[in-house]
């Protein structure tokens, strides 16, 4: 079978000190695949909203953070049906979840126990913001803008919207793998079992701007 990478982002409605409350309402997607010069290949993205169940409609707030509006969720599905189709167009080979930090697993692993569906496919998670932070050799966690501002890379589409910073997340990772570097080692795992918010905050970062966060989260 062959290796995909599914690279994605979400954006949720987030309450301060509720982060497991948290309901997503878009999910994003690349699928990337092994190309022959040892750099990976777009080879197709998915989109889609998805209509929440713990609000009546998308919050001003959050509106203007990540520029989704109520006519946005005109025809959206709930979580189970939007994941269902997500699943879908992963396919059956095998495949390796990554994502700019980690947080977004933790929205996925709880909106699945919220809505009472599997979570066996969460699984084989890897950490593109750690890998970019190894490669820099940084002492503290980047933000995707900061990324592609070090490598020159022109944003493409408007920040915390899920497909721009989707795409944006694929080209930083494009523009600094390397197959032969131990940076790059693709993990598997298993991250269905329970929360691991934690495991975004600690590792070899110091000074990690995250970390003032975690309480808030607890």
């Amino acid at each position: 079978m062959a290796i995909q990478l599914i690279i994605h982002d979400v954006e949720a409605i987030v309450r301060r000190g509720h982060m497991y409350n948290a309901e997503i309402i878009e999910i994003a997607a690349v699928r990337a695949i092994p190309d022959e010069g040892g750099k990976w290949q777009d080879a197709g993205h998915f989109h889609a909203y998805v209509r929440p169940q713990d609000v009546t409609s998308i919050p001003v707030v959050t509106t203007r953070f990540t520029g989704i509006t109520e006519s946005d969720m005109a025809g959206a599905k709930r979580f189970p049906e939007v994941l269902q189709t997500f699943l879908e167009w992963i396919g059956e080979d095998e495949y390796y979840l990554c994502s700019w930090s980690l947080s977004d697993r933790d929205y996925f692993i709880s909106d699945c126990r919220r809505h009472g569906v599997s979570l066996d496919w969460i699984r084989n998670y890897n950490d593109i913001q750690k890998w970019f932070g190894r490669k820099f050799r940084l002492n503290q966690r980047s933000s995707l803008q900061n990324a592609l501002e070090l490598l020159q890379l022109e944003p493409e589409g408007q920040a915390h919207n899920a497909l721009a910073d989707t795409i944006n997340t694929f080209r930083v990772l494009n523009a600094i793998y390397d197959a032969e570097s131990p940076v790059f080692r693709l993990e598997k795992n298993d991250c269905s079992g329970r929360l691991k918010t934690e495991v975004v905050y600690e590792e070899e970062f110091h000074n990690n701007p995250f970390a003032k966060l975690q309480g808030l989260f607890e």
